[in-house]
């Protein structure tokens, strides 16, 4: 059977002579630039998010103004909405209980109020 054999290619090579600096200078200033322009996003965003809070609480200020100013009517409709239903209701039972008295007289039998 035949033997092989390997050679390794990285014995003759030197690295005493690279320069690390020089090499990976280009790569620090794209991180660098990478962490500056994701720290420059997280800001405007943030900003973002404070103006539109900012907005919706004005709206809701403004709704809650709106809601305010018509409760009261609101109630008040209501209020004499209910006293109208009362009102009717108590004359219809009036004219019921009425009638009923002037049949009782009218045939004589005291006994029905």
């Amino acid at each position: 059977m035949p033997k092989l054999q390997f050679t390794n290619p990285l014995t003759s090579l030197d690295l005493t002579r690279v320069d690390l600096r020089k090499n990976l200078a280009p790569a620090a200033k794209v991180a660098r630039d990478a962490a500056y322009v994701a720290v420059g996003v997280g800001v405007i965003a943030a900003q973002r998010v404070s103006a539109r809070r900012y907005d919706i609480q004005q709206r809701i200020s403004t709704l809650q103004g709106r809601v305010n100013d018509v409760v009261p009517r609101v109630r008040d409709e209501a209020q004499a909405t209910a006293q109208r239903v009362i009102d009717e209701a108590t004359s219809k039972v009036r004219s019921v209980v009425e009638r009923r008295k002037n049949v009782a007289t009218a045939t004589g039998d005291n006994n029905v109020a």
